[in-house]
């Protein structure tokens, strides 16, 4: 019962966090994914350069 509970506050709080980055971003939502998606590949790209620099 208490991992069911805990489980539907933790969904209820992701679907907020949800509708607020929708609501607030609108139309630029898309392109703020897509700006956080290049970000993060870039950082994960450096990181994997750095660990293929130290093995060699």
């Amino acid at each position: 019962m208490k991992d069911s509970l805990l489980l539907l506050i933790t969904a209820l709080a992701v679907a907020l966090v949800a509708w607020a980055f929708w609501h607030f971003a609108g139309a630029d939502g898309f392109a703020i994914l897509n700006l956080l998606a290049l970000l993060l590949l870039a950082a994960d790209n450096l990181r994997l350069r750095r660990q293929l620099k130290r093995n060699t």
